[in-house]
């Protein structure tokens, strides 16, 4: 926190620079991308930098000032230090965040206990804490704006669930509750917080992927999956359909969500058996996939390209109104904004 000129608890003072850093950002996105200078993955990498940097430096500033009111929290088994693991789910977890983008995030914790301060709370408590603040911080608006709208959906239970869970809970939850969709979510989850500088972090990390590995990659060939995802798909579809969503280059027809699914559904089928399958970003699965001859390079080059082209014009509709927004206007400066061949 000091090195960016700001006390160690100065919450405000900081949501104030992360609101100022994600303007600067914006602006220097805008400029590289619309002037050809910025291809898709500096745009996604950048969006998903922003992101890690502001909740982790979040994080951070309210462990210090939580800390300072109720002492470190204390694992029950022995007594060792716990932190809050926040998870990116979807396009953050996968590094491809777009420019106004929603944040899918869950928050866990290793094991329950509680605090060594005077003023004890059980760890439960502390982490839900921590994480409201940590939510308010990166998406209220205020006077400066706003960082990311937060999402906190995909965790167990949805709404109704605990806005946090131990490692034991949550591994009840997936082995007893989890449902299709969800090994469909899980397979971008990426730990994003608090930063790589700890043995302990690194053990905790490696824990967490651990017992979620076995739910969301089967070791017999999944073909179940493929149904799980085809009613998935129909849905989607029926929904568009429904609102009359069909210049959605999200959701419509051919459009990005059908290329993610495509790389997924493979995820989920073989990569209980093909190791090489579980990474996260599209594009990398969509090559995998080709190397290990699943399908063509011919197929993957076109699905590789209609990716880069959708992705580029979804960031020209947000540039617009910085509103996250995959709805196809009727409006040539899109068509005159967007990278020429």
């Amino acid at each position: 926190m000091q090195q960016y000129g700001l006390e160690p608890d100065d919450e405000a003072g900081l949501a104030r620079a992360v609101r100022e850093l994600r303007k600067r950002v914006m602006v220097k996105l805008i400029l590289r991308d619309l002037n050809g200078m910025a291809d898709l993955n500096e745009v996604m990498r950048a969006m998903t930098a922003l992101a890690e940097i502001c909740i982790q430096l979040g994080q951070a500033c309210l462990m210090q000032v939580l800390r300072a009111q109720f002492g470190v929290p204390l694992g029950e088994s022995n007594a060792t230090p716990q932190e809050l693991l926040v998870i990116g789910m979807g396009k953050l977890g996968g590094g491809e965040l777009n420019v106004s983008s929603d944040i899918d995030l869950i928050f866990v914790y290793p094991e329950d206990g509680e605090t060594d301060g005077p003023r004890k709370l059980s760890n439960h408590e502390f982490f839900t804490r921590l994480g409201r603040r940590l939510i308010s911080l990166i998406n209220e608006p205020t006077g400066d704006g706003y960082v990311f709208r937060v999402d906190m959906r995909l965790r167990p239970y949805g709404d109704s669930g605990p806005l946090v869970m131990s490692f034991a809970a949550l591994e009840e939850y997936l082995v007893s509750q989890g449902r299709e969709w969800e090994r469909y979510a899980w397979i971008k989850a990426r730990v994003i917080a608090p930063p790589e500088d700890s043995e302990l972090r690194t053990q905790q990390v490696a824990e967490l992927m651990q017992l979620a590995q076995p739910f969301v990659f089967r070791k017999y060939l999944d073909f179940g999956a493929i149904d799980s995802m085809r009613k998935l798909h129909a849905q989607i579809r029926q929904e568009v359909q429904r609102r009359d969503r069909i210049n959605n280059i999200k959701l419509g027809p051919g459009g990005i969500r059908e290329i993610e699914f495509t790389a997924q559904v493979f995820q989920l089928i073989r990569g209980g058996r093909d190791a090489a399958l579980r990474i996260r970003p599209t594009q990398q699965v969509l090559h995998q996939l080709v190397t290990s001859g699943q399908l063509s390079a011919q197929t993957v080059a076109n699905l590789d390209a209609a990716y880069i082209f959708l992705r580029n014009l979804e960031h020209r509709l947000q540039y617009l109104d910085d509103q996250q927004t995959q709805e196809l206007p009727d409006k040539a400066r899109i068509s005159r904004s967007l990278p020429r061949r």
